[in-house]
This record gives C-alpha cells, sequence and structure tokens, in this order.
C-alpha cells in the first residue's frame, strides 16, 4: 500500500551501477529490487549512478525513468575503468551540490567510490543522514590495499564515522565493522533479498538448454553460475572437478558467468588438467527463463567463492531446488549448515569439495530433498517485502535522530 503523503520520503539513491547493469553482479540486483519496492510503498526515489553496463557497453547518459524510478546517470570518464570498478563520473559532484536538499536521506551503495568522496562534503553541510551499505567491499585486502588504505585514511573512515545507520548483510560484515572501530549500536543486519516468485517458472526447456551447450542427456552436471573472478574461486572448483573425474568420469563442469579477468587463467588451468571436453564455458546469462534453465540442468551447484559477503546464487540455486555446496568463506555458511540445506567445505579443500560432489551425484534423492527444504527456507527468510518494510523503518529512524539532534541542539 503507498504510503501517506505526510509518510512519503524522498531517497536519493548512490550507486555506481543500476539496471539493467546485470554483468556487475549482486549488487546491481539488490539495489533495482529495493528500489522497486520502495516506489510500490509511495516512496520518492532518484537514483544518481554510472553509465556503466559492461565491459564493453554504456547506457545513455541523462536522466531515465526506470519502472518508476528516477534514474540519473553520468558518464564515467573511462568504460574500461569502470569494469575494473574504477568509477569516474562526470558531473556527479556538481548535481549533489545543488540537489542534496531536495531529499530527506541518501543512500550510498558499495563503500570505497569516487561517488561516495565526492558526495561526502555535501552530505555532511546539509547534514542530510545517510545510511552506508558496502554489499561486502569493507575489507581492504582483497586487491588494491595500498589505494584502499589510502581512501581510508582520507574518506572512509570518515564517511563510517559520520553514517546515521551502517548496514551489513550479514553476521560475518557486522565483524568488519568492529574492527575498523565501529559502534555495534549503529549497525542494520539485514541481508540482500531475492524475488521468490522469479524462479516461479513453467515450461522451462532444460533439455534444449543442454542441447544449446552441448550437454548430453543423463550425463551428472556440476553448475557454477557467477562471474570469472579470483574472488570467486572458480580454479579451486576446477581443481575438485578434475578429481571427481577420477570416480565420475561422465561429469560435466558447466561455467556459467561473464568473463572478469580470470577465464584464460581458467582454461590454461582446464589445459593442463586434461579436462577440457568435460568443461563448458556458457558465458553470461541475462534473463530468467534461461538461467532458471541452467540452474536446473545443474545436478549439484557450486558457489567456491574464497570470500562472499552473503551469496545470492546459492538462494537462486536453492529456489530452482538444485543441491547447492558453498565454502566456510560464504556470509551464509553458518546459517545454510544449520537449516540443513546446503553442505559447506573449507574453502581451497579440494579432498572435500570432491567428495560433497560425489555425494550429491550418488545420492540425488536425499540431495534433492535438502535443496526442496532450503527453497521454503529461502522463501520464508530473503523476501523482498518484508526486507523493504524493514528499510523503510531503518530510513525513519535517521529522520527521527536527525530531529531530536536538532531539538537537542536548539535547547541548549
Amino acid at each position: 500500500m503507498p504510503a501517506p503523503i505526510a509518510d512519503r520520503l524522498r531517497i536519493l539513491h548512490i550507486v555506481p551501477y543500476y539496471s539493467p547493469a546485470w554483468p556487475y553482479g549482486g549488487p546491481v540486483r539488490a539495489i533495482y529490487e529495493l528500489t522497486q519496492r520502495l516506489v510500490q510503498r509511495g516512496h520518492e526515489i532518484t537514483v544518481y549512478t554510472t553509465d556503466a553496463l559492461d565491459a564493453s557497453h554504456r547506457a545513455e547518459p541523462g536522466e531515465h525513468t526506470i519502472d518508476g524510478v528516477t534514474v540519473h546517470r553520468f558518464p564515467n570518464w573511462s568504460n574500461a575503468l569502470a569494469w575494473s570498478r574504477l568509477f569516474f563520473p562526470r558531473g556527479f559532484r556538481r548535481a549533489v551540490r545543488q540537489t542534496a536538499h531536495h531529499f530527506d536521506v541518501a543512500h550510498l551503495t558499495e563503500f570505497r567510490t569516487m561517488q561516495n568522496a565526492e558526495a561526502l562534503p555535501t552530505l555532511r553541510r546539509h547534514r542530510l543522514p545517510y545510511v552506508i551499505m558496502p554489499q561486502g567491499s569493507l575489507p581492504a585486502e582483497l586487491g588494491r590495499t595500498t589505494i584502499k588504505r589510502g581512501y581510508d585514511l582520507l574518506v572512509g573512515r570518515p564517511l563510517l564515522q559520520h553514517a546515521a545507520i551502517l548496514h551489513a548483510l550479514t553476521e560475518m560484515e557486522r565483524d568488519q565493522y568492529a574492527t575498523l572501530g565501529m559502534s555495534p549500536d549503529r549497525i542494520f543486519i539485514s541481508p540482500n533479498g531475492i524475488d521468490v516468485a522469479a524462479f516461479d517458472l513453467d515450461g522451462v526447456d532444460v533439455a534444449a538448454f543442454k542441447r544449446e551447450h552441448s550437454i548430453p542427456e543423463g550425463r551428472p552436471v556440476v553448475g557454477f553460475l557467477a562471474r570469472l573472478n579470483h574472488i570467486k574461486g572458480p580454479e579451486f572448483l576446477v581443481d575438485a572437478f578434475a578429481e571427481l573425474l577420477r570416480v565420475q568420469p561422465d561429469a560435466i563442469l558447466m561455467l556459467v558467468g561473464p568473463d572478469d579477468g580470470v577465464k584464460a587463467e581458467i582454461e590454461e588451468q582446464i589445459r593442463r588438467l586434461d579436462i577440457g571436453d568435460r568443461v563448458r564455458f556458457v558465458g553470461y546469462i541475462g534473463d530468467e527463463r534461461t538461467k532458471a534453465a541452467a540452474y536446473r540442468a545443474s545436478d549439484v551447484y557450486v558457489l567456491p567463492s574464497r570470500y562472499e559477503i552473503q551469496g545470492i546464487t546459492v538462494l537462486e540455486a536453492l529456489l530452482n531446488r538444485v543441491p547447492t555446496i558453498t565454502t566456510d568463506r560464504c556470509g551464509l555458511s553458518t546459517s545454510l549448515e544449520a537449516a540443513g540445506v546446503a553442505r559447506v567445505v573449507p574453502f581451497g579443500d579440494v579432498t572435500a569439495l570432491t567428495q560433497q560432489l560425489l555425494w550429491a551425484i550418488q545420492n540425488p534423492v536425499e540431495a534433492r530433498a535438502a535443496a526442496e527444504q532450503g527453497r521454503e527456507w529461502v522463501i520464508q527468510r530473503f523476501n523482498w517485502e518484508t526486507l523493504a518494510d524493514e528499510w523503510c523503518d531503518v530510513y525513519r529512524s535517521c529522520l527521527a535522530d536527525l530531529r531530536s539532534n536538532n531539538a537537542l541542539k536548539t535547547d541548549n
């Protein structure tokens, strides 16, 4: 139900990428789903983003309306740098300076961005309360460490210190804030949701998908749907799959996702292991029906990440009733194990991952039963409708705290 006019919020979302920049991964989908539901609740949502779409394409700059959301796209100086997660949007700083007073609250997605650095002075000058949503980007040790520490010294620490709310996707991210010295009083823990109805699809032609990608019927398929990026651990999965072939020689490994810097290395690893005839590179899939076919073509899905603050593809796999394995580096690993809906292995333990792959393939009834249970678990815990209501409460609490502080200053 739309919010009454008196309760309507004007929310500015500052994010490096927005729909349809799906190749940038889960955060794009998360912020799109959230803003859609905020609009449905009657709030006025404006997104300041860049023109980034993927490695070789840009969106048209300027103002657009996407499903009720007002989107301002600022052109990056370099699309190649943007694909490397270095966004330099032209005209952004001036726009924030000119419009900040129009909004009630700001929501900043990602942590170390030029947008955040340019927005911070204006947000503080206008005393506009803001929420930081790092989406797993808090650790400095995941690449470009020296640059990140320099950013933190100049921008990052003040950005965190002056935020009204610090958002954490999981307990793992809450602990990361603690290591940075942030008070737990300002931390709001809430996962990225998922459109739980997105995969309620009939007539998904799995057989046609397999034919298109030369996957023979009756062969056990190990699926991977994620960016081909070092952080996702595809080389770990390839090593375990090579071991699996020693006891399950007819298995197929299906790698689905855009190249994000390591495809050539993975291809070389596959050549070195001499398993090329057992591996299929599918590339990026954008639409839900084809993605559903890819999941359902898998006898077991693996997210082998060396670091994963949440793991949306794990939830997608379970929604498609696919037996799932992830690592202890996944922010959901403890919850998944406790619920008994997915298997968890130590990152880098090839033997453990091989054993779990073999178990899922050789025990399909039990594995599918756990996945079915997992589907219900996802629906109950990660429904965007409930999470969007929680976010509305968070935004209102930011405003309430601001008014309270203003009243105290007036009294004094």
